[in-house]
């Protein structure tokens, strides 16, 4: 195992609340999002599968900007818990400081709702993108673009655990019900194309 492979885990392994749950989602996906980049790049290289020509180059284009994005998002989490406790912290001795605190805390909770929520719409276009190197890319590579889908499924319900359980912090009746409307979304669309995606790579093992 690589030195640095072996750190990212002792570190998500020790007794830190940081890097959690967040933060490995955001990873599941890019991990995702590099596996099906790799079906592409295949694809392309041995111009195999029906895309052809600029259509696989705008594949790989946005894998590769989804796993950057999602890369950040690891150290992104984290720093949004981070800024929850920083807030949570802060003195409460007067009424001012109490005041000052709670505005604090809530502006501390709406970010760290929505750091996971972006966590879960790259995740959901991860998915679309998988879904599609697997029924137009290089057959072979089918299943390689089936755990891309899977770990981008993992990465995008992962994210919206950490919506919602941040959700229930926050005070903003309607920045609540218009997250809840987006999270709902999201999880019918990412447990579809989940779906999908598994169909299609039985389809090709059944040949």
């Amino acid at each position: 195992m690589e030195p640095q492979t072996k750190a990212l885990l002792e570190s998500i392994a020790s007794d830190s609340p940081v890097p959690g749950g967040g933060s490995v989602s955001a990873l599941a996906g890019a991990l995702g999002a590099a596996l099906g980049a790799m079906v592409s790049r295949l694809t392309a290289a041995k111009r195999a599968g029906t895309m052809q020509g600029s259509r696989v180059e705008d594949l790989i284009g946005d894998f590769d900007r989804a796993r950057e994005r999602l890369a950040d998002g690891f150290d992104r989490d984290a720093a949004s818990y981070e800024g929850v406790i920083a807030a949570y912290r802060l003195p409460k001795g007067t009424e001012e400081e109490q005041r000052a605190r709670k505005e604090a805390v809530q502006a501390a909770m709406r970010h760290a709702t929505s750091v996971p929520l972006e966590t879960a719409r790259l995740c959901d276009r991860v998915l679309d993108l998988c879904l599609l190197a697997a029924r137009q890319g290089y057959e072979p590579a089918v299943t390689d673009a089936g755990v891309g889908a899977l770990l981008a499924y993992a990465g995008g319900m992962g994210a919206l655990y950490n919506v919602e359980v941040n959700l229930g912090s926050v005070d903003d009746r309607q920045f609540v019900e218009t997250i809840r409307q987006e999270l709902e979304s999201l999880r019918a669309g990412i447990e579809h194309k989940r779906r999908s995606a598994d169909e299609r790579v039985r389809e090709v093992l059944r040949g």
